[in-house]
């Protein structure tokens, strides 16, 4: 597992350092008219790419400010458009044309296969945590955002979850194979996690990688069907 995972961050490392998307005290601006970068990754227990698509970054100026305090948490969302297209709710074209539409914005998206998107490079501040509180830290109240990464994971989440967004007979409609998380997105999460916890050195834990949920308590992801104990099991840190 060790040498696998070790492989994986080799490809972020360099998708990352080609994208413009991790933070390295250059400046990301123009990276939006990149080249794609993409590199195979391990393929001994399973096949899927590590990338990140430049020309996917969403527009810098109207969805984020500079960051002004190194990240201290990592903060986990999952997304669909599963109210507009019941067969086809994870394009990444359409999801990110929701966070336009609702002026939000996030780091990076996985979708399905465990392809990393980059919407907002790390060097600044998304818009992804909204109104809340954590820790019984005041820095965080209502201020999130300039304290953390957030990832969004291509997911549709249990009945429950998607109650405010899907009657329950549309819900039991769907492909059974479109709900939860796949193989490849927490394979792919771990890699990312490892990486971005490794060079701001935040904490490896459940304390540090936290839910939408955990700090908006309105809101309900990653969701019951995402598996935290899976995600730590796989993950091997220094």
């Amino acid at each position: 597992m060790r040498v696998r995972l070790l492989s994986l961050l080799f490809v972020m490392l360099l998708c990352l350092a080609a994208s413009g998307c991790r933070s390295d005290g250059e400046s990301s601006e123009g990276s939006s008219s990149a080249t794609s970068e993409s590199a195979p990754a391990d393929t001994e227990e399973s096949a899927f790419e590590l990338v990140v698509i430049p020309d996917l970054l969403m527009p810098l100026d109207s969805y984020s400010w500079p960051r002004e305090v190194s990240p201290e948490y990592v903060m986990l969302h999952f997304s669909s458009d599963v109210v507009a297209s019941r067969e086809d709710p994870y394009s990444v074209e359409a999801v990110r044309q929701i966070f336009l539409t609702n002026g939000v914005s996030t780091h990076y998206l996985i979708d399905r296969e465990g392809t990393v998107y980059c919407y907002i490079p790390e060097d600044r501040v998304a818009w992804h945590a909204g109104k809340g509180s954590f820790g019984g830290d005041d820095r965080l109240t209502n201020n999130m955002n300039h304290y953390a990464i957030g990832i969004e994971i291509l997911a549709i989440g249990s009945r429950e979850d998607m109650a405010k967004y899907l009657t329950p007979e549309e819900y039991d409609a769907l492909d059974p194979s479109l709900i939860g998380y796949t193989e490849a997105q927490y394979q792919a999460l771990a890699a990312l996690l490892s990486d971005v916890c490794s060079r701001y050195e935040i904490p490896f834990d459940r304390s540090h990688i936290i839910g939408h949920e955990d700090y908006r308590p309105s809101k309900n992801d990653p969701g019951e069907l995402f598996d935290w104990d899976r995600l730590f099991a796989d993950a091997e840190t220094d």
